[in-house]
């Protein structure tokens, strides 16, 4: 079956409203996708799909963790555009502090939105995705490694690069490619604040990264695209894409 080109493609983001979403909407947008978003903050959702047009794009205010706000974006896309055919499962949240100051209530938030979210959306997509549809998984370079008073974030988004390898094993057969990517340092507005607040060396993290600065919203958003690819990425499934200036491949401290 020929891959659908950019321009009859329809794609939902999760937390698509503002930082790597919204810049990857507007990356995927300007190749010809149609985009949903679901978001919770509906002023920065408003604005993103501003900025595309609304011609090519919409958004729902919703919690990410409510199933029924996800079944109602997708209905919307199947009511407007036909279907769906693509997913990023962008949206994650952290609660940094040491282990044994963490309730399990504060661990299920963070695995809410990073991990139970992600399975929830991909199966209501599935459901209505034909061969040929993709969806990436934005996990972390902390799901990767080990890092103090992030318990959390660095297990939720270790799981989320296993449950990417199941679902990509189980819907191969569908036709549906499944992958993660795995941001290193970002420069954006939560790192900043991050960086302000002593949450971050930012001067150590240059160091630590080969490449010796934080990344780019954009250069996340170029990978996201490559994963969707139907034709650049066609035998890309299961894989997490690095995209950390060498942190990951860096052996000293």
């Amino acid at each position: 079956m020929a891959a659908k080109p950019a321009s009859e493609r329809r794609v939902l983001i999760t937390g698509g409203g503002s930082g790597i979403g919204a810049v990857a909407a507007a990356l995927l947008a300007s190749q010809g996708w149609r985009i949903a978003i679901i978001d919770i903050n509906d002023n920065a959702a408003q604005r993103t799909v501003e900025q595309i047009g609304s011609d090519r794009a919409f958004f729902r205010k919703g919690n990410i963790v409510d199933p029924e706000a996800i079944e109602t974006v997708i209905a919307t896309m199947v009511e407007a555009w036909g279907g769906i055919d693509d997913l990023i499962n962008n949206v994650g949240i952290w609660d940094h502090a040491p282990l044994i100051d963490l309730s399990l209530e504060r661990w299920r938030r963070v695995f809410e939105v990073n991990l139970f979210s992600a399975i929830s959306a991909s199966n209501a997509a599935v459901r209505r995705m034909k061969p040929g549809s993709a969806i990436v998984n934005v996990a972390s370079v902390l799901g990767q490694v080990a890092a103090p008073n992030r318990g959390p974030y660095c297990v939720s988004k270790s799981a989320l690069i296993s449950l990417t390898k199941v679902q990509a094993v189980e819907w191969a057969d569908r036709g549906i490619r499944v992958n993660a990517i795995a941001p290193g340092y970002i420069s954006n507005a939560a790192t900043q604040a991050f960086v302000a607040q002593g949450g971050v060396d930012a001067q150590a993290v240059n160091r630590r990264t080969p490449m010796g600065r934080f990344g780019t919203e954009q250069e996340i958003a170029e990978g996201i695209g490559f994963l969707l690819d139907p034709n650049r990425a066609s035998y890309i499934t299961g894989h997490t894409l690095e995209v950390n200036g060498g942190w990951t491949a860096y052996g000293f401290t």
